[in-house]
């Protein structure tokens, strides 16, 4: 009886500092500042077109209280899902100077909306939605040989479209401020104009002749990263 008496004091003593620290990683903060890198997977007649794209996103969160789980979300992100580069001459019949062509094609987004978290405890799952735009763009560039910097670029090829989104995701507590942010969000972007690599034909004249996809353009995106209580 006494050896059971003096284990359940031990794991008394055991827990309770355990619970004290929990409580002070879960203290509602006033808001949180989250960056993340993602990996974006078209779905629906998106993904006829476009293959997985990259990125990163950042985003904040204003609580209503302290003890509000429900806050005002704002965030966006970029993301890139093709890639073209090859040499050219910078002048034509010039051939001791050359430059590298580089064209990316990427999404640019930025959305409002509501989120609640549930729960008190280190981890904490989440949902949001919001509304906003995204704008797709296809953008060419000069790069110098060898790595050099970027001097002259060029959008070939823009359009912009409203932009809805539900996601969700687990914050885990790493201390009092700092958590590990995993999330899932669908975008749903509705018909959009956009190029894809290979979209664009260079003509012998010197101009461009382009070739735009016009389709629906929703994606799922899978992020990693972290969140920062203020």
């Amino acid at each position: 009886m006494l050896r059971r008496r003096c284990l359940g004091l031990l794991a008394l003593v055991l827990v309770l500092p355990l619970s004290a620290n929990a409580q002070n990683l879960v203290r509602h903060p006033k808001g949180l500042f989250g960056f993340n890198g993602s990996l974006a997977r078209p779905t629906g007649e998106f993904q006829e077109f476009v293959d997985w794209g990259g990125g990163f996103g950042m985003y904040g969160v204003v609580n209503f209280n302290r003890r509000s789980q429900i806050g005002l979300r704002f965030g966006g992100s970029l993301l890139v899902y093709g890639h073209e580069r090859y040499p050219a001459q910078i002048v034509p019949g010039v051939s001791r100077i050359w430059v590298d062509v580089q064209t990316e094609n990427f999404i640019v987004d930025f959305g409002v909306g509501p989120q609640i978290t549930f729960g008190r405890g280190s981890v904490r799952p989440y949902v949001y939605g919001t509304a906003g735009f995204s704008y797709f763009a296809t953008v060419s560039s000069l790069d110098g040989v060898d790595g050099g910097p970027d001097f002259a670029h060029t959008t070939n090829f823009d359009d912009i479209t409203y932009a809805l989104t539900g996601g969700g995701g687990l914050l885990l507590s790493l201390s009092r401020r700092v958590a590990i942010d995993m999330s899932a969000q669908w975008t749903f972007n509705g018909v959009v104009d956009y190029l894809t690599r290979g979209d664009i034909e260079d003509n012998w004249d010197g101009s461009i002749t382009v070739y735009p996809i016009r389709s629906e353009a929703n994606l799922m995106t899978f992020r990693f990263g972290l969140a920062i209580g203020l």
